[in-house]
């Protein structure tokens, strides 16, 4: 019998790692309330859970696709917000300021795979 992790292409494998995700994040709260370990606050804040979607989004389509990296570095430039690293006036020109330079980046890096300066 195959199994979805051994065979990828398998239905249901969004599904199957959300589940996973939900039986460790309900482990951790379970170890959490039984203060058998210190779980730092920070790991379920709102920020944190940007970070995880934006992970699990990555994950899915196998980091192919670079949207995942926009909800992880929105996670940590409010996860450092909050902890008083950076003020709220900074973080938002930084951000588009860097998706300003991403996007100027890509354009120049990949000028054959958009049809320009064909010579054929």
């Amino acid at each position: 019998m195959e199994t979805i992790i051994e065979n990828p292409k398998a239905p249901h494998k969004g599904r199957t790692i959300a589940g996973v995700i939900i039986l460790v994040i309900g482990g951790i709260l379970l170890i959490d309330q039984l203060d058998l370990v210190f779980i730092p606050h920070w790991l379920f804040s709102w920020p944190m859970l940007v970070i995880a979607f934006g992970i699990y989004t990555g994950a899915k389509h196998n980091f192919k696709n670079k949207s995942w990296l926009i909800f992880v570095l929105a996670g940590f430039a409010f996860m450092l917000e909050s902890a008083g690293l950076v003020t709220g006036n900074l973080i938002w020109p930084v951000m588009i300021i860097v998706l300003g330079i991403y996007m100027v980046m890509k354009h120049n890096f990949y000028p054959e795979q958009k049809g320009w300066n064909n010579k054929s």
